[in-house]
């Protein structure tokens, strides 16, 4: 296993998984390390096909996975927190399971959107407390997703752009 590899994951539970958009798999530069690290695709454009996928996120959650998400769902190059996805709250919400909240505030120096390699910047990792469902409803996803995003935007020091 590569050195960057272990440090990452003594972070983070024994059994993860990165959830990235389905979109993903057709650039060989992300297809390739996301295949090998057995993230999870979604698919965002076809509700059908949305919905199987965020079923199969809850199984996985429910069988004890923990589920790395980026629920802005994109990069871009302009600073400020845009509006988060519903996935991951709601698949939490439905599976009874918290989500810890991570700010990982310098990406737009290290990764900006129109480039393909990292550039050398300094990046800072906050994770939060856990936040724990209310139920297994719409209102305790939104609830969930709307802490969250106060907790990372409260960190990251970029305007919210919502």
């Amino acid at each position: 296993m590569a050195a960057w590899r272990r440090r990452f994951s003594r972070a983070l539970p024994a059994r993860f998984a990165f959830v990235a958009k389905q979109e993903l798999l057709a650039h060989p530069l992300s297809a390739t390390p996301l295949k090998r690290l057995d993230a999870a695709f979604v698919e965002r454009f076809d509700a059908a096909r949305s919905a199987a996928d965020s079923q199969a996120l809850e199984a996985r959650l429910s069988s004890g996975d923990a589920l790395v998400f980026f629920p802005e769902g994109t990069f871009r190059d302009l600073p400020g927190l845009l509006p988060f996805r519903m996935g991951a709250f709601l698949a939490a919400a439905r599976a009874g399971v918290p989500v810890v909240p991570v700010t990982l505030a310098g990406t737009r120096a290290l990764l900006p959107g129109d480039c393909r390699w990292p550039r050398h910047s300094p990046l800072t990792v906050t994770v939060h407390p856990a936040l724990r469902p209310a139920g297994a409803d719409w209102a305790a996803a939104l609830a969930l997703r709307d802490a969250a995003r106060a907790r990372i935007l409260a960190h990251l020091g970029e305007p919210d752009a919502a």
